[in-house]
């Protein structure tokens, strides 16, 4: 039977519309008590409206894949509550995104504590979801009003909760005030439990975030399978872990890039007795778990970090119970500078990779300055690694300078000894003894051939070389090596973001003190032209061992 164009034509019509009748909404807006505030003046709704399922889905005034939803003013949640919680997910390309408006804030005296993986906790929960994004915009805050010592409430708490998110992002927000605890304060509280952002899943974004005053801050307790994550950009202080990478059973993780980064100031997590020990970077682990693909460059760890410090970064290795069974790993364009006020004598090394089960681990081009030269502090300890590539480092002020014991060395050169062994000359450390001089460093290992020992390294109090420093033009050219994720290396360290990079000499650095050779350490002093910090890698593939 033959229809007329014109019943052609309103069937047409009319499924077009059904079919955009059946699309998420693309806007919507909530304020704490649904009136306009803001830019959230089109048809605001509560936070209740938000956490009903009834209102998520693929109709035309539904939360769905694509949909922003902006949250405008102040929004005041009772202590142990939850202010927002996620009822479904986005897809590929199409995130639903919860966009904070300008002055946004989400107050609680404090927040909901961890579900430990099992439900939602936090201001904000993400949990169990994919292709979900939390933008601060320009100023989003979250925060606690009265948790922490002399305060109102020493309750467990944390921002938001994001265990099992796949594909999610956290970008541009203020978390702040989780646990506010004095230097000296009480230790009785469990400061594990005192996050920013407990998370895990695979493809996870982190970036250009403020955090401090809270204990765990990035808790990243991974599942079996989980990977690729970035974290960059991020201001994190006043805590007493910035970031964990761990798991408690037999899971494998692939690929974590931890890059652009300021991590500083842990002193304030002080207690009698040091019950709690505070690191920029902590991974461990358990019998049966991996982890591999580790990326960590371009960060700067300072500040004052108290009497109760492990490490800047802190790698568990085989003589822990908990090793991290950490495999492939690369560490480059670190910044790590000691407070020179620090009382502490840090046997442990504060930059300790003690886990390489198998695969390579690449050191490249770090600064290190210690607090003195005199105590028996340790900068750089590696130990029960497989590959080991230690090249163009540059560590001073340290009694203790380095430790290599238990490890299968690829190559350790062109590394920089500014003052060190004012310990009675024994401070190198080889197969877990003390070699002695650096001269005898050298014998007792067969490496550092071309290292260079200088008590008037020329260094600034940032690590970067004056006019005239020995590190200059004495390290390695290693612009072979830097492609793909090292791609970085061939730039400079932009010092946790407050500098901008500057691309390092290419060629072949046949004599050492060359213009082509590179300078030891992670600033290049003679850059003439600069490039932007690398973007995150992006096309990567997980590899379950």
């Amino acid at each position: 039977m033959k229809r007329s164009p014109n019943t052609l034509l309103a069937i047409i019509f009319v499924f077009a519309f059904s079919t955009l009748g059946f699309s998420s909404a693309t806007n919507v807006y909530i304020t704490q008590n649904g009136s306009s505030q803001g830019n959230c003046t089109t048809n605001p709704q509560t936070p209740a409206w938000f956490n009903s399922s009834s209102n998520w889905g693929s109709g035309a005034a539904q939360i769905g894949p694509g949909t922003t939803v902006t949250i405008c003013g102040t929004f005041t949640g009772a202590a142990g509550s939850t202010e927002f919680t996620f009822q479904g997910s986005g897809t590929s390309g199409n995130p639903i995104t919860l966009l904070f408006d300008t002055n946004t804030q989400v107050n609680a005296p404090y927040w909901a504590p961890s579900s430990g993986g099992q439900g939602c906790g936090g201001a904000i929960c993400m949990y169990n979801r994919s292709y979900i994004t939390v933008d601060g915009g320009s100023n989003g805050i979250i925060q606690n009003t009265a948790n922490g010592d002399g305060l109102g409430n020493q309750s467990q708490s944390e921002a938001i909760e994001a265990t099992s998110c796949n594909n999610c992002s956290i970008q541009n927000l203020s978390i702040q005030n989780i646990y506010v605890h004095p230097s000296n304060g009480t230790g009785s509280i469990d400061q594990t439990q005192m996050r920013c952002i407990s998370f895990s899943g695979s493809n996870w974004h982190i970036n250009n975030n403020t955090m401090h005053d809270a204990g765990w801050c990035l808790f990243q307790a991974y599942s079996n399978g989980d990977a690729n994550t970035s974290i960059s950009g991020n201001n994190i202080y006043n805590m007493d872990h910035g970031w964990m990478l761990a798991t408690n059973s037999a899971n494998s993780f692939n690929n974590a890039f931890f890059y652009g980064n300021q991590v500083h100031d842990t002193a304030n997590w002080d207690a009698s007795g040091c019950p709690y020990h505070h690191d920029g970077i902590h991974t461990f682990g358990t019998s049966g778990s991996s982890m591999s693909g580790v990326y960590v460059y371009n960060n700067y760890f300072y500040g004052n970090w108290g009497n109760c410090p492990t490490g800047f970064i802190f790698v568990e290795g085989g003589a822990s119970s908990t090793p991290s069974h950490m495999h492939s790993s690369s560490w480059w364009n670190n910044v790590l500078i000691v407070n020179p006020s620090s009382p502490i004598v840090n046997t442990n090394g504060w930059f300790d990779l003690a886990s390489g089960d198998n695969g390579a681990q690449q050191v490249y081009n770090n600064t290190m300055i210690g607090p003195n030269n005199t105590d028996n502090t340790l900068c750089l300890g590696m130990e029960n690694l497989s590959g080991l590539t230690y090249e163009d480092n540059a560590i001073s002020n340290c009694g203790d300078p380095v430790n290599i014991s238990g490890t299968t060395v690829t190559v350790a050169d062109y590394n920089f000894y500014g003052p060190s062994c004012g310990n009675m000359n024994n401070c190198f450390i080889w197969n877990g003894s003390f070699t002695g001089s650096f001269t005898a460093w050298k014998s007792a290992s067969g490496h550092d051939a071309h290292a260079v020992q200088s008590m008037a390294p020329m260094l600034n109090a940032n690590g970067s070389p004056q006019s005239g420093s020995p590190v200059i033009n004495e390290g390695a050219d290693l612009s072979s090596i830097a492609t793909t994720l090292l791609a970085s290396l061939a730039s400079d360290t932009t010092q946790g973001g407050t500098r901008t990079a500057g691309s390092r000499p290419t060629g072949i650095c046949l004599v050492q003190g060359s213009a082509l050779c590179w300078d030891i350490g992670a600033y290049q002093l003679a850059s003439s032209t600069t490039a932007p910090t690398p973007p995150a890698p992006t096309g990567l593939t997980a590899i379950v061992h």
